[in-house]
């Protein structure tokens, strides 16, 4: 991937070389692309592994020093760079340019803070401009849930991302994570044919990439069982395991059941049906997966008859997948079932609600709560994230998307996310300011970076969204 960014910003050079029209704007394209490779280039070198914070803190300190770019950091590790107001702009709206740092492969995250530190370091015009780089993990924004909201003191905020397309995203569902909980009776089993049923492989990932086709072994071998129980199957559940977080599909799981000698040819019949759907379905997205069941020792204990019936039921009535679509087609609310435990000697399940809509989120949580009702199970809250509501009308959003398209003649497409967002805390931190995430990626050229100079070098100057300046 490193050699492939350089190539073609090397291309870009020599392309922009040989373009007689407009020289000077060439003469910027190059120097642009020149520096802004070589600050790329460098933290590929410096910072191989982009989970080491200690190691990227030590790299930006030293890289503010020697740009004599103010810089401070807090408990977390979050990185805040800022600059004056250059003259003439003291007035003009200020800028915070925001990129997480601890997650993701090297040109996801190096390619958002090159374009940060390019911005901090080499615009040579500009309002008051702050750059902040705050911690993340795989499943947590810890550093912008704890940044200190003076660093959030400002008029807009650009939160930079990597894509394979530049897009901008101005909304983003909130979370709600749930805890499911029933203590379990257990009994020695009855029936002589145990069986382990697992699905194992999968791919797993954030359960706010909502393509349609992360399969959850969870619902997948629960329903199984709860149908092959439906049909007058005897059932006895030993165990039943799997996941790793609420907030992620299960990659995994696994459950152990019993069966009657009289039921056995027509268990594993529907069950080599089901291996059959399931490799139907999602062969074209799922390389590495393995649907298997194997025969086994009785283990000593089963879950008692009425609990492991309320498991099923639990199981087979809980809300996973989509939860709701709005009129034009786009996911609006989730739910995914993100792990199931009985190796602690009750039931554990662990559940993650996504909504863009407040309203639709209480919608679930109501839902669950008759749920578990009718399945003598526990529930509370576990943690919670704000909804970033979309807000079309943006002056950022305008003015921005007003750059490219006057000076590139592009239209950027905007869109709303499942996923957590930094712009979301934000946003709820503090009210007033205007908020939009922005993604870059070299391979598809420098438009993006270009742009962003363009937009903070215009902020002195008054603005109004060209419809307005057409009907004047």
């Amino acid at each position: 991937m490193k050699k492939i960014i350089s190539l073609i910003l090397i291309i870009i050079l020599v392309l922009l070389s040989c373009t007689g029209c407009n020289k000077g704007e060439t003469q910027f394209e190059e120097k642009l692309a020149t520096e802004l490779n070589a600050i790329y280039e460098d933290l590929l070198e410096k910072l191989p592994d982009t989970t080491n914070i200690d190691a990227q803190k030590e790299y930006l300190l030293k890289w503010a020093s020697n740009h004599k770019v103010p810089v401070s950091y807090d408990k977390q590790n979050n990185i805040i760079m800022s600059k004056k107001a250059t003259k003439g702009y003291e007035d003009a709206q200020s800028t915070i340019l925001q990129c997480p740092i601890g997650v993701g492969e090297p040109f996801e995250q190096y390619q958002p803070m090159a374009t940060a530190l390019y911005l901090i370091d080499k615009v040579e015009k500009h309002g008051f401009i702050r750059v902040v780089f705050t911690t993340a993990t795989e499943n947590e924004l810890s550093g912008a849930k704890t940044i200190s909201t003076n660093y959030l003191d400002g008029d807009n905020l650009i939160n930079l991302t990597w894509a394979e397309k530049t897009t901008f995203t101005i909304g983003s569902a909130g979370t709600t994570e749930y805890d499911f909980s029933k203590q379990l009776q257990w009994i020695e089993p009855t029936y002589p044919k145990a069986y382990e049923i697992s699905i194992k492989g999968l791919n797993g990932g954030s359960s706010g990439v909502t393509s349609g086709s992360h399969p959850n072994p969870i619902k997948i071998i629960g329903d199984f069982l709860a149908s092959a129980k439906s049909k007058g199957v005897l059932i006895e559940l030993a165990s039943f395991n799997g996941g790793e977080t609420a907030r992620n599909y299960p990659s995994e799981a696994t459950a152990v059941v019993l069966i009657n000698d009289n039921d056995v040819s027509r268990f594993e019949k529907w069950f080599e049906n089901d291996a059959s759907k399931f490799e139907d379905k999602y062969n074209d997205t799922e390389e590495n997966y393995t649907y298997t069941m194997t025969p086994i020792a009785s283990p000593q204990f089963v879950i008692s008859k009425d609990d492991s019936t309320k498991v099923f039921s639990l199981l087979y009535t809980m809300i996973n997948g989509i939860y709701l679509k709005s009129d034009e087609g786009e996911i609006v609310a989730t739910s995914n079932i993100g792990t199931i435990r009985t190796s602690t000697g009750n039931l554990d399940v662990a559940i993650c609600a996504r909504s863009q809509k407040e309203d639709t989120l209480q919608e679930i949580s109501s839902t669950f709560a008759v749920i578990c009702g009718l399945n003598d199970v526990s529930y509370k809250v576990t943690n919670q994230s704000p909804i970033w509501n979309k807000n079309e009308e943006s002056p950022l959003l305008l003015r921005l998307s007003d750059v490219f398209i006057s000076n590139f003649d592009k239209e950027i497409k905007n869109k709303t996310t499942m996923k957590d967002t930094e712009c979301a805390l934000f946003k709820t931190r503090n009210p007033n300011l205007d908020v939009i995430s922005m993604s870059v990626n070299f391979e598809n050229g420098i438009t993006e970076i270009e742009a962003l100079q363009k937009y903070i070098e215009s902020l002195n100057v008054p603005w109004k969204p060209a419809t307005e300046e057409s009907q004047e």
